[in-house]
């Protein structure tokens, strides 16, 4: 219910949505649900209807219904909401201007203005992150060989040249000389000294370890006064000179891919951080770890560190644009729907803009708003050219290298790919837009020959990887990396169906049987219908088929060259669906 002073709905659902992504609330996600639809409730004006047994139907779905007089989650569940908004309201924010609450004895939240005294006050602004400048200061410090031998040694002062030698092509940076920072090689200076010696904005350091053929690299970033504010760490085994030089040039290009800042002034040279921006990097490189990912929980967690970025930041366009990134990822991996990722993308994309109209980022979320959510292919590519132009970012170089792909030039496409990998060589993204590209164009060969079967891949890069053995006729190894995808991300809708469609593709269709009517298993309408293709049951495919298209969901884009769909192309409901695609057809989001 509404408090004195009338709270607006727009200023609550703003402190929803600060209250979701908070620390308080990671991982409980179905708190946050919860919470969520009593405040919608109370919005709509359907307070009264805030009954325990209505909740419990509405989210926490039972078969039979739900009955409070022998089903307690509500109850319990309300008492845990309670407990977190009190945890959460004892640490305030200094953006929050309402305080949501939900009284003991009822399920109606209430609404009241957070006083002056109660809201720490927003500190006097100073310029931003930037500072007139020319780029930021940058000490690479020697990395430390842990296990002592003299090839780690070796391996760990040549990590450090590649370092110092990536950093100093990109715009942006001042990097000191080798000569310079091999001085402090086992001084044991503290790093604060050291950076104040140096005027350094930053000092990256890290050590080298060795477990047999494995060698363990972890870097870290510390700030002016010392303390780590973000670190990484790679793997790689390395029993010859060229294993090792070869691991080096990978981890330097990702790390440097990584931690680019996306501002035009820093890239000109015009701008340099001052000591928030360090954080802000930070934050961002951390975003860009769990994006990477490519899972529900990691891309939720990314979503939150951009969400903190953009809320104290006011001249970094990056939190904006990385908000836009996540929301993508979310779509294509069928987390949120087509109307939800439109809607909060596009209006960050329109922020990062604002702030910096040649963000290379900015420009690449604008570029894949119009390929993927509007299917608007003259916007989609101006904009990723416009991208490409400013700067080099290994996310555009890729989702461009998809574009092309989806418009049918795959000699571009794997171009592109490689210019990717060169950019950013260690990059689960990148594994799971070329097999995907190179599986829906029939490239069959190249797609399965990724990575040996026994390698590490993400379940995705596994999927189009089995279905292009399949398609190849290597059913058996398909079944293989079926095996492999049984229990792997089941949480995600596109690929919750994955083993057992691979199965029925490779003559083993069992369980796909079983799953194909059945909800429980999930799946998105896209999903299910590949699953109805790989049984043969042609109408049920493109019923769910138009299902999925009226959704929009993302696989929808690939079916005129997809090969599980060459058993109905000649369907004239086919060939009707196929029209959808046309450009004209849609109504594009708002970003021209």
């Amino acid at each position: 219910m509404m408090g004195d002073g009338e709270v607006s709905s727009w200023a609550v659902r703003e402190q929803l949505e600060r209250i979701e992504r908070s620390g308080q609330f990671a991982g409980s996600d179905k708190l946050a649900v919860l919470l969520r639809h009593l405040v919608e409730e109370v919005l709509a004006g359907r307070a009264a209807g805030l009954k325990e047994g209505p909740i419990g139907n509405a989210i926490y779905a039972r078969e039979p219904a739900y009955d409070p007089r022998f089903d307690s989650t509500v109850r319990v569940e309300a008492r845990r909401l309670r407990r977190k908004l009190a945890a959460y309201y004892a640490e305030p924010s200094p953006q929050d201007r309402v305080r949501i609450d939900l009284p003991t004895g009822t399920y109606v939240p209430l609404f009241t203005w957070l006083a002056p005294t109660e809201s720490q006050a927003l500190p006097e602004a100073d310029g931003g992150l930037f500072r007139p400048g020319t780029g930021a200061a940058v000490l690479i410090l020697p990395l430390t060989p842990l296990s002592g031998g003299a090839q780690d040694v070796i391996f760990a002062d040549e990590l450090t040249d590649e370092l110092i030698f990536a950093l100093e092509k990109a715009e942006g940076y001042r990097v000191a000389s080798r000569q310079i920072a091999f001085r402090y090689r086992n001084t044991g200076a503290p790093i604060a000294a050291v950076a104040q010696e140096l005027s350094a904005d930053g000092v990256i350091h890290g050590t080298v370890r060795r477990a047999g053929a494995v060698l363990r690299v972890t870097v870290e970033l510390a700030d002016p006064s010392g303390f780590a504010v973000w670190s990484d760490r790679f793997d790689g085994h390395v029993e010859t000179p060229e294993d090792g030089l070869i691991l080096q040039e990978r981890i330097a290009a990702t790390i440097l891919s990584r931690l680019r800042f996306d501002s035009s002034a820093m890239r000109s040279g015009a701008a340099g951080p001052r000591p928030q921006a360090i954080k802000a990097s930070a934050q961002v490189y951390r975003a860009r770890q769990l994006l990477d990912q490519q899972t529900p929980q990691a891309l939720r967690q990314a979503l939150g560190l951009f969400r903190q970025v953009s809320d104290t930041t006011s001249d970094y366009a990056r939190g904006y644009s990385g908000i836009a990134d996540c929301h993508l990822d979310l779509f294509r991996l069928g987390l949120i729907d087509h109307a939800t990722a439109s809607r909060e993308a596009a209006a960050a994309v329109r922020k990062a803009l604002s702030i910096d109209g040649k963000s290379v980022e900015a420009h690449t979320a604008r570029a894949t708003v119009a390929a993927w959510l509007d299917w608007d292919r003259a916007v989609a590519e101006e904009a990723f050219k416009t991208a490409m132009a400013l700067g080099e970012n290994a996310r555009c170089v890729r989702l461009y290298g998809a574009f092309r792909a989806f418009c049918g030039h795959h000699g571009d496409a794997i171009r592109l790919f490689a210019r990717a990998r060169a950019m950013e060589p260690i990059s689960t993204q990148l594994e799971c837009a070329e097999a995907l590209c190179r599986f829906a164009t029939r490239h069959f060969h190249d797609a399965s020959a990724m990575a040996p079967v026994g390698g590490t891949q993400p379940a995705e890069a596994l999927y189009y990887r089995a279905l292009s053995l399949t398609f190849a006729g290597r059913r058996e190894a398909a079944l293989a990396l079926a095996e492999r995808l049984d229990g792997l991300d089941r949480d995600i809708p596109m690929l919750a169906l994955a083993a057992a469609e691979v199965r029925a593709w490779a003559g083993a269709p069992s369980d796909a049987q079983q799953r194909l009517g059945l909800s429980v298993y999930g799946g998105t309408a896209f999903a299910r219908a590949t699953l109805a293709l790989s049984l043969g049951r042609h109408d049920v495919a493109l019923d769910l088929l138009s299902e999925a298209m009226e959704a929009r969901e993302p696989g929808v884009v690939w079916i005129r060259t997809d090969p599980r769909f060459d058993a109905v192309r000649d369907d004239p409901r086919f060939t009707a669906l196929k029209e959808f695609l046309r450009p004209e057809s849609l109504a594009p989001t708002a970003l021209r």
